[in-house]
């Protein structure tokens, strides 16, 4: 009979979409772990003498790093956590996807550039040179529009949506260290003034 047929197809295709559901959280799951391990693994060639530790100046506000440490953390390690729970809902992912990724090649492209000069304190490194090569001709803070990327870009590739409550959060905190960052800039290098007139802060051709 008809209806007798429908039963069975019913459960065949119900275990398929879990199956599809399945593959689809270890897919995505592999890319989020790949681009985590892009963005924290760092590579040094075994010549190359260790960097010189970025020490606390005083007023450096360690508090506001602590901050942004934290947010960051919880985010890479809450958007997972979150997936693992509740299977992460489908739409967005690729898109989230994109943005992590993007957001991780900026952070080492802007790593890279500064090079010696590259600290998590507010204040510049003693001894270093103003860097306005790669990334920096054009943005004054492109490692913090590389940030804001991954924060919005990372729980969307696997998922999430209740960890996104933490990146107004994140970006709050990144504009504050851009404004921070700015007047120790102007303080520490006679030049930045220049410079700054001929960048934008964050945002390209904008802001």
């Amino acid at each position: 009979m008809p209806g007798g047929d429908r039963r069975p197809r019913a459960r065949l295709e119900a275990r398929g979409a879990r199956r599809g559901g399945a593959r689809g959280v270890v897919i995505w799951g592999a890319v989020y772990a790949g681009l985590v391990a892009a963005l924290m693994v760092r590579v040094r060639s075994p010549d190359a003498p260790p960097p010189e530790p970025a020490r606390v100046t005083p007023g450096e506000p360690v508090w506001l790093v602590t901050v942004h440490h934290l947010v960051f953390y919880a985010l890479l390690a809450g958007a997972p956590l979150e997936s693992a729970v509740t299977g992460g809902v489908d739409s967005g992912r690729a898109a989230g996807a994109c943005l992590f990724a993007l957001g991780v090649l900026g952070y080492r492209l802007a790593g890279r550039a500064l090079g010696d000069a590259l600290s998590p304190f507010i204040e510049p490194r003693a001894g270093v040179p103003l860097v306005t090569g790669g990334p920096y001709r054009c943005l004054r803070h492109p490692m913090y529009l590389a940030q804001a990327a991954i924060a919005v870009g990372a729980p969307l590739t696997v998922g999430c949506r209740s960890v996104l409550v933490l990146v107004p959060l994140a970006l709050l905190v990144l504009a504050l260290r851009v404004k921070l960052e700015d007047d120790a800039l102007a303080r520490t290098f006679p030049e930045y003034s220049r410079y700054a007139s001929r960048t934008k802060r964050i945002v390209p051709f904008v802001f």
